[in-house]
């Protein structure tokens, strides 16, 4: 009988689901022949710009001593352009716009101007403090326009991540990275308007931006990704499942646009490796919708392959095994993720400044996020939570002031949050007599962070080394790294507040990775105790009473676990923070009855 033939007969097996997805062991095997990219240079310069998820590749890159062009004006990101996080092909073409004295653009066009500071809504997570004049605001922006002519220029490979299709312009058809209001600036519903731009805005865009760089640089290769991470809110009346999907469909084919039809373009499948379905994914953390580190470093692994292609090294054949590859946990600093604020902004529109005043005031990292939390299940009324990542406070992103305490500068709507806080705060301050108004918080404390710096500290302090480490090393080490955060509690306790410092957790103990840094953390905490009692300010070491009151400390523990198999030590799970809540209150009741 004579055999049966179809035109995918001879399909390599790379073309077949079962054979070139489901038979791969994802998250240990990399996918063979995944994408077309031949670049044409050994040892490219690489230049990234898009979505938050542009950053992970960039610190990738510069993590595995590739040649990145990292931006001189912008180092607090890691970017190769001065102008943060950009999420449509427009935000891309208006810097090209700004000196192009071709092209008609108001170059003193959003701009927001409050309490005689002046802030760029082109570029809302640069310069979070604004600038002292609309003049210096602009020489910036035209600065930052010609340092990306320069880089690209100097650039063999540029990614380009799109993020999203909604964004938000002026009537003047200027578009914003964000919308204003969430990190920078005011929202006015007459002057600023949603758009949702469509495919064929997109491809249209595509087409100009790539006539745009190759203009500046003929000779550019340039790669397309469509950033896997969803949408945090949708102005679209669909729901946010189907207003993603939506708008990562367009990118995505709009990219395939592009790269079928010039040749300078390349498609890199990053969305693909996150999004394809797979059992106890890696790829997600529970919000599901932040990408793990794990997750990056999978995707990157593919990228590897065509930069050493590039380098004239073979990759191993079809499925090959991840088994050499370190698995690393993500870097200390926070990516820096615009979209993310809309979260926080919207949690901040249902704490009015009007509120009633609150006698009970929370302010801190996550922590106190999570106390907040805990608080809120227990129906007990108070006023705020996180304001700053601890990494925030611990690196001193924030500004003293004699009118508010200190101004927080990690965003927009840190300020914002603080702002409610002060507040209240400051209502209590304006009675006649004072209200009673009790403050909890972790400044100082962020032991993850400030561990690090402290032995830091006692190297440079101590180069011929230190027999051990005493109460004074200790604070002469908050005296000479924690002024700051310490005065901001100092004032307030003498301004009339209660003040309770609490210290974080004890779980570093019950885990491998972290127990041998358990003495030096105890250490601190008695050591800031000690302090704050010098001060008369009450200090609430919660890891002591933990280990001296709950009998099952492991059902308390934090389930998340990292990348590279490395737990949360750092904080525990809900119903730790339950427990802290309790006994924060019980204190609380004494003192008052006190």
């Amino acid at each position: 009988m004579q055999k049966r033939t179809t035109p995918y007969n001879d399909r390599d097996e790379n073309f077949f689901w079962r054979s070139g997805v489901a038979s791969i062991n994802l998250g240990h095997q990399t996918f063979d022949k995944l994408h077309r990219i031949n670049l044409p240079i050994e040892n490219p310069k690489i230049s990234s710009a898009g979505s938050c998820f542009a950053q992970h590749v960039g610190r990738w890159l510069n993590r595995e001593g590739y040649l990145f062009n990292q931006s001189t004006i912008e180092t607090n990101q890691v970017s190769s352009f001065a102008f943060g996080n950009i999420y449509t092909p427009r935000c891309f073409l208006q810097w090209f716009d700004i000196i192009d004295e071709n092209k008609y653009f108001d170059i003193a066009c959003a701009i927001h101007n409050e309490n005689n500071r002046y802030y760029d809504l082109l570029r809302p997570s640069v310069y979070p403090s604004g600038f002292n004049t609309k003049d210096e605001l602009v020489e910036a922006r035209i600065f930052a326009a010609k340092e990306m002519y320069q880089t690209l220029k100097n650039t063999d490979v540029l990614i380009f991540t799109l993020g999203l299709t909604e964004s938000w312009k002026n009537r003047n058809d200027i578009f914003y990275p964000s919308c204003p209001g969430v990190i920078s600036g005011e929202f006015n519903e007459a002057e600023h308007l949603f758009h949702n731009f469509t495919y064929d805005e997109i491809c249209s865009d595509l087409q100009r931006l790539e006539s745009r760089i190759t203009s500046v640089n003929p000779k550019i290769n340039i790669i397309l990704t469509v950033s896997p991470v969803p949408l945090t809110a949708t102005m679209t009346n669909k729901h946010i499942l189907v207003a993603n999907q939506h708008s990562k469909s367009l990118l995505r084919t709009a990219a395939s646009f592009m790269c079928d039809n010039y040749d300078n373009f390349e498609y890199f499948p990053s969305f693909e490796l996150i999004t394809v379905p797979a059992d106890n994914d890696f790829r997600f953390e529970t919000n599901r919708r932040t990408v793990t580190p794990e997750a990056v470093n999978y995707v990157m692994e593919h990228f590897r392959m065509v930069l050493d292609n590039a380098n004239n090294m073979t990759s191993n054949s079809n499925q090959n095994k991840l088994s050499n590859v370190k698995h690393r946990t993500a870097d200390t600093e926070e990516v820096v993720c615009d979209e993310e604020l809309i979260e926080s902004a919207a949690k901040l529109t249902k704490q009015s400044l009007d509120n009633p005043i609150c006698d009970l005031t929370l302010f801190g990292d996550s922590h106190m996020g999570k106390l907040s939390t805990a608080l809120d299940r227990m129906n007990i009324t108070h006023c705020g939570g996180m304001v700053m990542n601890g990494s925030g406070f611990s690196q001193k992103k924030f500004a003293l002031c004699d009118t508010e305490y200190f101004v927080p500068l990690e965003n927009a709507i840190s300020r914002k949050l603080w702002s409610v806080i002060f507040n209240n705060l400051n209502s209590h301050e304006q009675k006649c007599p004072p209200l009673t108004s009790t403050i909890i918080t972790n400044l100082g404390l962020q032991t993850h962070q400030n561990i690090l710096r402290f032995t830091t500290w006692i190297q440079n302090s101590y180069p011929q080394g230190i027999a051990e480490i005493t109460l004074k090393e200790f604070v002469d080490y908050f005296n000479d790294d924690l002024t700051e955060q310490l005065s901001i509690l100092l004032k307030l306790h003498e301004n009339g507040h209660k003040v309770i410092v609490v210290s974080d957790p004890p779980f570093s103990q019950y885990f491998e990775e972290s127990k041998n840094m358990k003495n030096i953390i105890y250490a601190y905490f008695n050591a800031m105790e000690y302090v704050w009692n010098e001060f008369g300010i009450t200090f609430f070491n919660a890891a002591r009473a933990f280990d001296e009151k709950v009998p099952d400390p492991e059902s308390y523990l934090s389930t998340i676990e990292y990348a590279d198999q490395q737990h949360d030590w750092i904080h525990g799970n809900d119903k730790y923070y339950s427990w802290l809540a309790e006994e924060l209150l019980t204190l609380i009741d004494q003192s008052h009855k006190a």
